[in-house]
């Protein structure tokens, strides 16, 4: 594919008042890439008998189901996502969110390409040298889209690593990363097809101080031309039980123990290419609305 072969790199925030943000974003998977493609576990015989608090890949726990209208909110402009962070002073153990895949408007000529997913450890700070993510990826090539899942860890992977689950517009998609011992069970379901895709990974040095849920113009032309790529034509893109857990208890983005930020994705000069709504009243929920490539 034309966009193959990434590495990722530091996007180069755009700079405001409250933060700089974020440090890296997916790259584009490429064959006899450094991670393993992982073995695919039998469908769920029911992914919709999990409970909305709780994805397969979480452990069940106490559940705060209230947002807070005191939680501190800040907002920041990125050069690549859009979406919300939540950041704590201690370590999440688990995040988890849902959405619909879109269907894109392709571009007739050139490329165009939108990530949608979940991590941990994306904020620049403390934290800033590890990203665990897992999520999927539409690329148009000459008004042609393929779709994929995939998930990534920074720095070890040098590009995304494809999952074998099939992924189509229209499709509801889970997907949840919890921490096992000093590794991370990455999964991601179809709840559409209940198809289902797991991995474990190791990433001993994920401090998981921030939780991110992002749609993201993807960075390419790595490591010798590193630049965003344009942003497809998503329409909108719809989370929901987006939650994280903290000292064994599951709260949403909007929980009054950690502070939230929401992303606006702009170019540089201030256009706006994405942005995210206000959180849904169980704090748990919103809508990325495309502006502009």
């Amino acid at each position: 594919m034309l966009l193959a072969g990434c590495a990722p790199v530091p996007p180069g925030p755009i700079a405001t008042a409250t933060a700089s943000f974020p440090p890296s974003s997916p790259a584009l998977p490429a064959s006899g890439g450094t991670g393993s493609l992982p073995t695919t576990a039998p469908p769920a015989s029911s992914p919709e008998a999990t409970p909305a608090a709780l994805h397969a890949g979480c452990p069940a726990t106490k559940v705060n189901d209230r947002a807070s209208t005191g939680q501190r909110a800040l907002y920041v402009a990125t050069a690549n996502w859009s979406g919300y962070v939540a950041r704590a002073s201690r370590a999440f153990s688990c995040i988890q969110g849902r959405w619909t895949q879109p269907t894109l408007t392709c571009p007739v000529s050139g490329n165009a390409s939108v990530a949608i997913w979940i991590g941990f450890d994306g904020e620049t700070g403390s934290s800033r040298t590890t990203l665990e993510q897992i999520g999927t990826n539409t690329d148009c090539l000459d008004g042609r889209a393929r779709t994929f899942a995939w998930f990534e860890i920074l720095p070890r992977d040098r590009f995304e690593q494809e999952f074998r689950l099939e992924v189509n517009s229209g499709d509801r998609i889970a997907a949840s990363i919890a921490l096992v011992g000093r590794s991370y069970h990455l999964v991601i379901q179809n709840l559409t097809t209940g198809g289902v895709d797991d991995t474990l990974q190791p990433s001993p040095n994920g401090r998981r101080l921030t939780a991110e849920w992002v749609v993201e113009a993807p960075t390419v032309d790595c490591p010798s031309d590193c630049q965003v790529a344009s942003l497809a034509a998503f329409g909108t893109v719809s989370f929901s039980a987006d939650r994280a857990i903290l000292a064994g208890q599951t709260g949403p983005i909007g929980d009054a123990r950690w502070s939230r930020v929401r992303l606006d994705l702009e170019s540089r000069t201030g256009l706006v290419k994405a942005r995210p709504g206000s959180l849904m009243k169980d704090g748990a929920g919103f809508a990325v609305v495309w502006h502009h490539r």
